[in-house]
């Protein structure tokens, strides 16, 4: 009888049997691994840095002069497109993104509740000309301070300051990451999606309500009033009894519309008795 290893029954060789495995070059030793070897390496990685670093700065620009190119879809900016209050969502990147702000100068109502509303205190209002030789506070925005909260764009009663889907900040200058009205005011103009805009009031916001007995009627809360909401009306002047004095005053007080008032505290701000707060009429 034939042995196992001639019998005639083995299966021949299969495909996996003829594979050869290479073994991998042995580490080196001695003074090798502890000098050589490492000044190889080193060598080697400063001649790659030569042609391209390791650390790549963005932007980064190539010997030949080509920009590092931004990862979005190629259709990305044909496909963009504005609808207020409408998330929109295009290429890569998500609709509900918070990224620059972008701002319409022109709807921009100086009311400052941006700024009262940023927890990071990174607005601030700076003058800005508008048409016709006039200017007007709008926010200013510090992106080194920026934590991308959003609730500037939620307390902007007139939707004018949004956030839009634009991510790049890159710079190598820290003085660069404060954003102008005006820069804010371009990024508007490239209609990038922006988020939704909140224009439904709560129900059960507070309404600015007057002290009668402390005004004045020194008119401060109407001049201000960046909605121009608030109308003096007349009151009648009460006669005095014999041995009083009246106080000294304008015989007027304020008026504010609730349906043109944006609730963003300037007359409150700005009135020296005290006399106007927060409440509720019921």
């Amino acid at each position: 009888m034939s042995s196992p290893a001639t019998s005639p029954r083995t299966a021949p060789p299969g495909p996996a049997e003829e594979i050869k495995f290479t073994l991998p070059p042995p580490e080196p030793t001695g003074v090798a691994s502890l000098v050589v070897h490492p000044l190889a390496r080193a060598g080697r990685q400063f001649v790659k840095s030569l042609w391209r670093p390791s650390t790549i700065v963005y932007p980064y620009r190539t010997p030949f002069g080509k920009a590092t190119e931004r990862l979005e879809d190629p259709k990305f900016r044909q496909e963009v497109d504005i609808r207020s209050g409408v998330p929109i969502g295009v290429g890569e990147i998500w609709d509900n993104y918070r990224g620059v702000h972008a701002l319409n100068i022109q709807t921009c109502i100086s009311c400052n509740l941006c700024m009262f509303s940023c927890p990071d205190t990174c607005i601030e209002m700076v003058s800005v000309e508008t048409e016709g030789g006039k200017s007007k506070k709008c926010p200013q925005i510090d992106y080194g301070k920026c934590s991308f909260c959003g609730f500037c764009s939620d307390a902007c009663p007139e939707g004018c300051l949004s956030m839009t889907s634009r991510y790049t900040l890159t710079t190598n200058d820290r003085s660069h990451m404060v954003y102008s009205p005006q820069m804010m005011n371009a990024v508007y103009r490239t209609k990038l999606p922006m988020n939704p805009i909140r224009l439904a009031r709560p129900e059960n916001e507070d309404n600015i309500l007057l002290d009668q007995d402390l005004c004045i009627g020194c008119n401060a809360c109407s001049r201000d009033c960046p909605t121009k909401c608030i109308t003096m009306i007349e009151i009648p002047k009460p006669t005095a009894k014999p041995g009083e004095k009246l106080p000294k005053r304008i015989w007027k007080e304020p008026m504010v519309n609730d349906e043109d008032c944006v609730r963003c505290g300037t007359c409150i701000s700005v009135c020296p008795k005290e006399c106007l707060y927060w409440g509720s009429h019921g």
